[in-house]
């Protein structure tokens, strides 16, 4: 029985860490970018807060994967948000403002985002892992907001659950800093209370100009508004650039719409 859980935790999003399997990243093609509204759920016993117990006392409940994944569709032409062109070069193509601006917001609404994306973006048909879509945060100290993905979480017993973001990243080597680009990042999961936005997990994180998947996860209650938010660090006297992949969120009740390709609502 636990043999079975364990594999139908392994296909859900985040069944990979929460499941105790190692995870891994597909970069082979892009069908799987828009947004999951399949729900899931599992009872998974290897979960923290599963199983467990001893004596007269009673076991703690079990944590619960549940819900949608929301993906944010980076490298979807017919699902790019209101403001933003493909232009189609052969073999691939170039995702920049209409307006013709350098850089702009990539809002698809309901509270996800891609902030400061250059112009210097670009979709690649044939093989995935060459596109690329680049973030250029403004000259200033401290981290700045580059993704978001928002969404509610709710289940039908009232039970908490594990919501876990993941971001797919790297900083590139830029000119004129010299040698070989290192960075950081800060991953937030957040809810709303009371009006304002409460971390529920953070991460920091030291990256370099490989490309890795990076993630955060914490149990929520129910019927509580969640994000996930990346933050890049930024410099005084320079335009730090970022290129970014993947932007996902699973465990949410789901808001997207993403010009109705991307269901719930």
């Amino acid at each position: 029985m636990k043999t079975f859980i364990q594999s139908l935790c392994t296909l859900l999003f985040l069944g990979a860490t929460a499941c105790g399997a190692p995870s891994s990243t597909d970069v082979s093609d892009d069908t799987g970018a828009s947004l999951d509204t399949t729900e899931q759920q599992a009872r998974c016993e290897t979960c923290p807060g599963g199983g467990g117990g001893g004596g007269e006392e009673d076991p703690p409940p079990p944590i619960i994967v549940h819900g949608y994944e929301i993906d944010l569709p980076l490298f979807r032409p017919s699902m790019l948000p209101a403001g933003w062109c493909y232009v189609y070069v052969e073999g691939g193509g170039h995702i920049w403002p209409c307006n013709g601006a350098g850089k702009a917001t990539m809002d698809w609404l309901g509270g996800n985002s891609v902030f400061h994306a250059s112009r210097d973006s670009w979709y690649q048909e044939e093989v995935f892992y060459y596109s690329r879509l680049m973030t250029q945060l403004p000259a200033t100290d401290g981290f700045v907001p580059m993704a978001q993905t928002m969404g509610y979480y709710s289940h039908p017993q009232d039970l908490p659950g594990l919501v876990r973001g993941s971001v797919e990243l790297l900083v590139p080597n830029q000119w004129p800093l010299p040698g070989a680009a290192t960075s950081e990042i800060t991953l937030a999961l957040q809810v709303q209370e009371n009006g304002a936005w409460v971390n529920k997990a953070t991460s920091h994180i030291a990256i370099t100009n490989l490309r890795q998947m990076h993630e955060l996860q914490a149990v929520v209650y129910p019927n509580q508004e969640v994000r996930f938010v990346v933050s890049g660090k930024a410099r005084a006297d320079h335009e730090m650039r970022y290129l970014l992949w993947k932007v996902r969120m699973f465990g949410a009740q789901c808001y997207p719409d993403f010009a109705n390709g991307g269901a719930c609502l």
